[in-house]
């Protein structure tokens, strides 16, 4: 260690191969006193701990990694999201076969007007929806689903819970029935 107590470039690279070693040993089937003994520990502890420590700062990376990762593809549903909405501020006339259709209640006129074509709108219109759901799942923005499961132990415990009552219910008559005939 070095003046500061921090390790140094040195130990920490030392650290980082002796815990990837633990890891994969771990991996292997290895037990934590084997990995103590094979890789010099201190105790079966030290070496456990060592392992959780590779994981968490292996998670801590996973999840930066997810970040920016997640905010290129956010940036990409920008762009996309820039060009769609161009498609759906422009002007799209009808064409057929070549020609461009226009609006009949505009023939008689010096210019007729060209019709307009509805279909690209409506297809910007729906990109930019997706493109809102991509970002709203990327952005965790959506209620979780929620998902109820019954399991048969669970559905026989209810059925026993309430022959049980049934019996009790049932007992109960009979008793109030013996009362009232005494």
């Amino acid at each position: 260690m070095n003046t500061v107590g921090r390790p140094t470039k040195a130990q920490r690279v030392n650290i980082a191969q002796r815990r990837a070693t633990a890891v994969a040993m771990r991996l292997a089937g290895a037990s934590y006193q084997q990995i103590a003994d094979e890789l010099g520990y201190n105790s079966r502890g030290a070496a456990c701990q060592d392992i959780s420590r590779a994981l968490e700062a292996n998670l801590a990376e996973q999840q930066a990694a997810v970040e920016v990762l997640r905010e290129t593809e956010l940036q990409r549903l920008d762009i996309l999201w820039a060009d769609a909405w161009a498609v759906l501020k422009r002007e799209h006339i009808t064409v057929s076969h070549g020609k461009v259709v226009y609006d009949e209640r505009t023939l008689d006129r010096d210019e007729p007007k060209p019709l307009l074509d509805d279909g690209p709108v409506l297809q910007a219109i729906s990109t930019l929806l997706k493109i809102q759901e991509r970002r709203a799942k990327y952005l965790g923005l959506d209620a979780p689903t929620k998902v109820e499961a019954i399991t048969i132990d669970a559905i026989d415990a209810e059925i026993r819970k309430l022959a049980a009552e049934l019996e009790g219910d049932a007992a109960g008559e009979a008793a109030d029935t013996a009362g009232t005939a005494g």
